[in-house]
């Protein structure tokens, strides 16, 4: 505590007492040296005091002593009158006291009345003084007794020290004091001194250094000292000046710095990338991030640990490999890989810049590129679509032209051994001719059909059907048609939407399905799964379909057929589609092509799963019926004895169609007028009145039918215009609007159709 309250006082009074306290201590050092000196001074004066006293005794106690005249002896040290004197004894030579104990003794003396309390009344001389002599404030002198050289005696004298005690502590009270007084003066002459030379100014110092750690910068000494103190004052200005200055620098410097770390640490938070800092192996030291739904751990989760820790075996190659390559270059970039997060399969593209020379560290800056892979992927999956689109498109349109040139001359090869059953004999030999003749043409009609069919334009009639019911219905035909070692499972599922089709081309494209997939089984035990359902497809779920890409989002139905076959590959599966490929030896390849025209025509699609070994899927997409369409009635019973009348133009570049069209129109009444393009076709139109029909192509060179149409309908409203191709009547009647055209031929047409349709345009039947 004593040490807590001298450390708290100030330097003045510290110096004081440290002042006061050493003149103090020299004080008392020369009071004790002078008060031993005079201790021995007095002491010594005493000692002669006795010897003087003994010898004066000796030498007048000669005869007493020889006579042994006590009397005389006792009157001798009884002369003795001294306050010093305890006690006088003469002895002879044995040392047996010769004198009385009343003689001897100083009865007024207090020393000799504390002893004589402690001995028995009548102790005698010889034990009193032993007593006394025992005592360390007597000092005892002793004088012998000669004769010649005989010794007779001994005269003994004690004295006490009270006296010269009392003189010494008298006289060292007196010098004490005087010295207390003067280490007093002294110091607080050498305090005042002290305080104004040294001790003021190193105050005033303390007290401003005090005031600049607290953060008075301008604070200053003011001291007047001179000498060494005025050169550190001035010193200490000086240090406080550029100690001043120096802070305001490393003030502004750290708010500089400041703001550059805030800035620094903005631009990092808002950067949409992940910023990582590591040593040379890996290890994680700082991270920066705004995004993080990009991490799979806390932020803290990453610090102190290594890249080879945190990621799966792949990306972590791709990382140090791109570390290495910074280390040997400086910098690294375009290094990509991705992670499985919780929000799906994530991309990332790495740049990395290593830190100093020799490396040190790296900086890695990771960038979320999903969404640019995602649009990359898309972009390559258009383009993809687009080519295959333009294929198809291309080959769709080589496969129309053909099968259109192909139906004009079926044409006429049909149409002509239709006129000739009609005018051979019955009994004629050549009727079995004509017959295969017929039969002949009619496979190859369903060639073309299936060429029309791929380029997604043949013949439809489109009605609301039960997908589930048409699958019941043709359950006998499909179990009869593949394989005895494949079976066939049926999972259809309950409330399925109606959808609008044809149900002819819905049946051949499941009959192709299953066959395909019963051929691929082969001769192994196999199963064929036949399932339906409605699936909700949006626009992720359709990039991925063969092969209509402008498909609208929405319900649809599906049909979904999978085997346990042998499968494809992914080349098979991109050229599956493709007319005239096929992997069967006895193989056309327009099977899967006449597929893909239908769904492509009914505005479905196809989504292909296949892989070697694992058997194939395909499931058909078509779109749900929102709500149930009339089915057209079916045409009524041909009166094969109607007869028309009247003109009928027949319009159509090929020269074999016109030749037989005019035979087939002049064998049902009509007169027949031809022409051999649109424009030709408006010119006869013009001059012939009472036209009362016109058939009209609708592929043709300069004008073709829309236009020839559309010029007849300017110079005859009621204009009674049968539109005629190889393309489907739904295909064709989608391009006009209302009752524009009267009716729809498709080419080839037989006789009996070519009756049917003019028959429903005449008026009366």
């Amino acid at each position: 505590m004593a040490r807590w309250q001298i450390k708290n006082l100030s330097l003045q009074r510290r110096f004081f007492l440290l002042s006061f306290c050493i003149i103090l201590i020299f004080s008392v050092a020369v009071t004790a040296t002078l008060f031993v000196a005079q201790k021995n001074k007095l002491e010594l004066s005493l000692e002669n005091k006795g010897h003087a006293f003994a010898r004066y005794i000796a030498s007048v106690c000669t005869d007493a002593l020889i006579l042994q005249d006590a009397l005389q002896l006792d009157s001798l040290v009884a002369e003795v009158h001294d306050d010093e004197v305890v006690y006088t004894v003469i002895e002879d030579e044995d040392g047996t006291p010769l004198t009385t104990a009343t003689a001897s003794l100083k009865n007024h003396h207090p020393l000799l009345a504390r002893h004589l309390h402690k001995l028995p009344p009548d102790a005698p001389v010889a034990t009193i003084i032993e007593s006394l002599r025992q005592d360390e404030d007597v000092i005892e002198l002793s004088q012998g007794v000669k004769v010649d050289s005989s010794q007779l005696g001994r005269v003994r004298i004690g004295l006490s020290k009270r006296n010269i005690q009392a003189q010494l502590v008298r006289q060292a009270t007196i010098i004490l004091m005087g010295m207390l007084f003067m280490s007093l003066t002294l110091a607080i002459t050498l305090n005042l001194a002290a305080n104004r030379l040294v001790l003021r100014p190193v105050s005033e110092l303390a007290q401003v250094a005090n005031q600049l750690s607290a953060g008075n910068m301008a604070a200053r000494v003011r001291s007047t000292s001179v000498g060494e103190i005025e050169m550190v004052c001035r010193s200490f200005n000086m240090m406080a000046e550029r100690l001043e200055r120096d802070i305001a620098e490393l003030k502004q410097a750290e708010a500089n710095v400041r703001l550059a770390q805030e800035s620094q640490e903005a631009i990092l938070n808002s950067m949409p990338d992940l910023m990582f800092r590591t040593d040379r192996d890996g290890v994680i030291e700082e991270f920066h991030s705004s995004e993080t739904n990009l991490l799979y751990l806390p932020p803290e989760g990453f610090l102190g640990r290594k890249i080879a820790d945190l990621l799966p075996e792949e990306p972590t190659r791709v990382v140090m490999a791109a570390l290495r390559e910074a280390e040997k270059t400086g910098s690294h970039r375009g290094a990509v890989y991705s992670l499985p997060l919780a929000q799906g399969e994530v991309w990332f593209e790495l740049a990395v810049t290593a830190m100093g020379n020799p490396c040190t560290g790296f900086i890695l800056l990771v960038r979320d590129i999903t969404q640019r892979m995602r649009m990359e992927e898309e972009r390559q999956q258009l383009e993809k679509q687009l080519l295959h689109a333009q294929k198809l498109e291309s080959l769709g349109v080589l496969a129309g032209g053909i099968a259109h040139d192909f139906n004009n001359i079926l044409m006429a090869i049909m149409g002509n051994a239709e006129l000739a059953l009609m005018r051979v004999n019955k009994e004629s030999p050549a009727i079995g001719n004509l017959r295969n003749i017929e039969q002949a043409s009619a496979r190859a009609a369903d060639l073309a059909a299936q060429m029309l069919a791929y380029s997604g334009k043949g013949k439809f009639v489109v009605e609301s059907l039960d997908l589930n019911r048409l699958l019941q219905e043709m359950l006998h035909m499909l179990e009869v048609s593949i394989s005895k070692k494949a079976q066939l499972h049926f999972d259809l599922a309950v409330a399925l939407p109606l959808i609008e089709g044809d149900a002819t081309q819905i049946r051949q494209v499941v009959m192709n399905l299953v066959i395909n997939a019963s051929e691929a089984i082969g001769d192994d035990n196999g199963t064929i799964s036949v399932k339906t359902g409605s699936i909700a497809c949006d626009r992720n779920y359709l990039r991925n379909v063969w092969q209509n890409e402008e498909l609208a989002e929405g319900q649809y139905v599906y049909l979904e057929i999978a085997d346990s076959g042998c499968g494809m590959d992914n080349d098979t599966v991109a050229r599956m589609f493709d007319p005239f490929f096929t992997t069967k030896f006895t193989g056309r390849g327009l099977g899967m092509a006449a597929v893909l025209g239908i769904i492509r025509g009914h505005k479905g699609a196809l989504v292909v799963d296949s892989a070697p070994g694992r058997g194939t899927t395909i499931r058909v997409l078509l779109p749900a019926d929102g709500q149930q369409t009339a089915v057209e009635p079916a045409p009524a019973p041909e009166r094969e004895e109607w007869q028309g009348a009247g003109y009928v133009l027949l319009v159509d570049d090929e020269e074999t169609v016109r030749n037989i069209g005019t035979e087939m129109l002049s064998a049902l009444g009509f007169t027949p007028i031809t022409a051999n393009d649109g424009r030709e076709a408006l010119e006869v139109y013009q001059v012939t009145p009472g036209i009362v029909a016109v058939i009209l192509d609708l592929t043709m060179p300069h004008m073709d039918g829309s236009q020839c149409l559309t010029e007849l309908k300017k110079l005859d409203p009621a204009a009674k215009v049968i539109m005629s191709s190889g393309f489907s009547a739904v295909e064709v009647k989608q391009k006009f609007s209302g009752d524009e055209i009267a009716g729809f031929i498709q080419k080839p047409y037989s006789l009996s159709a070519l009756r049917q349709v003019l028959r429903e345009i005449s008026p009366g039947t």
